[in-house]
């Protein structure tokens, strides 16, 4: 897979102070930048750096670079140590280690201090640039981490042991003949057309087409029945070769050659197409399909010398019937590193590649796009959108440059490491998926991935409508159900009783939900029902019942709990939750209008008594239409003393029950304008 360069610019510049009285530090320095910069090996620099670390321990540029390397080398942990001990000679040194820190403690999965680590970067790093938007997803990507990783998994990954290599082996395609099915893939193995070989790897440079053959059943995929061997010179070339698809009618294989095939050209890559022959059972000689072929301008020397060189189009995928294709490319146009783009088969031909738009790339990098079986859904990998890890593999619906918004695949499917080219043999089912994470053969490895099928919870909730003084059954009754999420109901169904006043709902694992029950002269009523402890088939809490309260006007109706404190009439905080229930009563009766009333003890004069009451009223209607409820439907009157529920008032629990609020319903007419 393109392998993710960070900050390959920063150099020398982003420095600290070194020990410039030894020359020897001075010219291990130069040795280990040149190794590293120049000569890209930086399994070589680190063991230079290390030798300026053992002479000057506190040299921060050195460990921040050796940090850099171990990063390279996939030496993650050790890349942490050093990064914090450049960090321990000097804080403020650099706002760009903190970045790098955050980068590598969320790629070997310790996303707290992740978090941290990217703060401190966002909270030191002012500039509105692309680090600053690498730290942001990162940031965001860390809190859905550990979000998704709290789920129950929904698949499972088996290492597809027979076919990794100790190399890099990825980009899996399924190739189907005669009954006989191979897989395809990617790999930097020994053996291939190339012979240079990535020092800081120690395996070959370029990649090769495989393939192996496979057991096809309609259970297991993974299971490997041959040997893997190269796919021919017919296919691969001396440079880097890979990242196949193959048609609907398994004649064709679109792939990418890179360097125009030729070993040490390092502009660009295209698609190229190989006809099988079914009587020679191998593959043709490769044709370039120059109408997507892209280009672009490049300065080649000191002088401002220009020319055209290939652009990077690779990883091509296929619709289910052949006619369309996406693949990525760093052509003009997109929205920065790599982007996915498509072409449409016109004829024996293909359209001029269009961009499928902002919802999909990123200013980052979008790699390995696939269509699923459904053909309006596509998979691919991004690190530019949050997620788990460096690079995860994301879906959306929809169809050229309209689509939704991609949805991460989470755990396992996706690591705090590189999970990418993720193929469906059987959608959202039966596939393959390319990964480094910890516990492979090799650099990348291939994995089988195959759903976990658990048997589905049904769950319901049933109940019967009454009256809540007499118990009696409410014929013709209405049940809503709303499922709450944060503050909000949301609306999910509606159940209209018959003469028995039974309602049934079927419900969702893992949800809470509310229940509002309602009828003719009853004012509504809710309860609360919860599945997020369901771990089985059931009818959740049977036979809740709803019980409604039948209105009658002008009927006093005393507020439980709404009392005030002697010569006072501020709502007391006790007094919320009861004031709370009024408010949602309001809210389900929406035609209701109320007449608050409140009540005084008998100690003091009538007059000032009545005034107080007044005051206890006005102060139940503020507290209403804070919650939202509509003035217009609010009317208020302070009885004073005149009204006392016990007398003569004998004691202070006496005189606390007669301080008291209440509402009748006036009407039920009220209509909003």
């Amino acid at each position: 897979m393109p392998r993710k360069v960070l900050y390959a610019s920063l150099g020398i510049t982003i420095l600290f102070a070194q020990n410039k009285s030894s020359k020897k530090v001075k010219q291990l320095i130069e040795e280990a930048d040149k190794e590293y910069y120049t000569y890209r090996n930086p399994e070589k620099a680190a063991e230079l750096y290390k030798q300026v670390i053992s002479l000057d321990a506190n040299n921060q540029y050195a460990l921040y670079r050796l940090g850099r390397c171990y990063w390279y080398t996939n030496n993650t942990e050790q890349a942490v140590e050093a990064y914090q001990k450049a960090l321990a000679v000097n804080t403020e040194a650099n706002d760009t280690i903190y970045l790098d820190l955050g980068i590598a403690q969320k790629k070997i999965g310790r996303y707290p201090e992740a978090i941290q680590s990217f703060e401190e970067f966002l909270r030191r790093h002012k500039t509105v640039d692309i680090l600053r938007k690498e730290a942001e997803i990162a940031l965001e990507g860390c809190h859905l981490a550990q979000k998704l990783l709290a789920r129950e998994p929904d698949y499972e990954l088996v290492a597809l042991t027979a076919a990794n290599s100790q190399a890099g082996d990825y980009g899996p395609a399924l190739f189907v003949v005669r009954g006989d099915t191979f897989l395809i893939f990617t790999s930097h193995r020994t053996g291939g057309r190339g012979n240079a070989r990535f020092p800081e790897y120690g395996e070959p440079m370029y990649s090769d087409l495989w393939y192996v053959p496979l057991k096809s059943d309609s259970v297991f995929l993974g299971r490997v029945t041959g040997k893997v061997q190269n796919l021919g010179k017919k296919v691969n070339t001396a440079a880097n070769d890979g990242s196949a698809v193959i048609s609907p009618d398994g004649m064709t294989m679109y792939y990418s050659i890179c360097g125009q095939g030729k070993y040490r050209k390092y502009w660009g890559c295209s698609i190229y197409q190989s006809t099988y022959d079914p009587q020679k059972k191998e593959w043709g000689p490769f044709e370039k399909i120059e109408a997507i072929a892209g280009q672009r301008e490049v300065v080649v020397n000191s002088r401002g010398k220009k020319k055209l060189v290939p652009t990077y189009d690779a990883q091509p995928t296929l619709s289910p019937d052949g006619n369309l294709m996406y693949f990525v490319s760093d052509r003009d146009g997109g929205m920065g590193g790599t982007d996915i783009w498509y072409s449409q088969r016109v004829g024996k031909e293909w359209s001029v590649p269009a961009h499928t738009g902002k919802l999909i790339n990123t200013p980052f990098n979008e790699i390995y796009p696939h269509v699923g079986r459904d053909g309006k859904t596509l998979y691919f990998a991004s690190d530019g959108h949050p997620g788990l890890g460096g690079y995860d593999v994301f879906k959306a619906e929809g169809r050229l440059a309209t689509w939704q918004q991609p949805q991460n695949l989470g755990s396992p499917i996706n690591s705090s490491y590189d999970d990418f080219s993720l193929i469906w043999v059987r959608q959202d089912t039966l596939g393959f998926v390319a990964s480094n994470r910890p516990g492979g053969r090799g650099r990348d490895d291939i994995y089988y991935v195959r759903r976990i099928f658990r048997p589905k919870i049904e769950l319901a909730v049933h109940g019967t409508v009454r009256d809540a003084s007499t118990k009696l059954p409410i014929p013709f009754a209405t049940v809503t159900l709303y499922e709450r999420q944060g503050g909000k109901l949301i609306p999910k169904d509606t159940f209209n009783t018959d003469q028995s006043a039974t309602y049934r709902f079927m419900l969702e694992p893992g949800k809470d939900y509310t229940l509002i029950g309602n009828a003719p002269e009853y004012l509504a009523n809710e309860v609360s029902v919860s599945t997020k402890d369901a771990t089985k088939s059931m009818d959740l809490e049977a036979d809740i019942d709803i019980f409604l309260d039948r209105i009658e006007i002008a009927r006093p109706v005393v507020l439980q709990n709404i009392y005030f404190d002697f010569d006072k009439y501020d709502i007391r905080p006790d007094a919320a939750a009861e004031l709370d229930r009024l408010a949602t009563l309001l809210q389900q009766n929406p035609t209701l209008r109320i007449l608050i009333g409140a009540h005084t003890d008998t100690n003091g004069s009538e007059q000032y008594n009545i005034k107080l009451s007044n005051n206890r009223a006005k102060s139940v209607v503020e507290y209403l239409k804070q919650k939202g409820i509509n003035p217009k439907r609010l009317s208020w009157i302070g009885y004073g003393e005149s009204q006392p529920l016990i007398y003569p008032e004998l004691s202070d629990a006496d005189e606390q029950a007669n301080r008291r609020a209440e509402f009748r319903i006036l009407g039920l007419d009220f209509a909003e304008k």
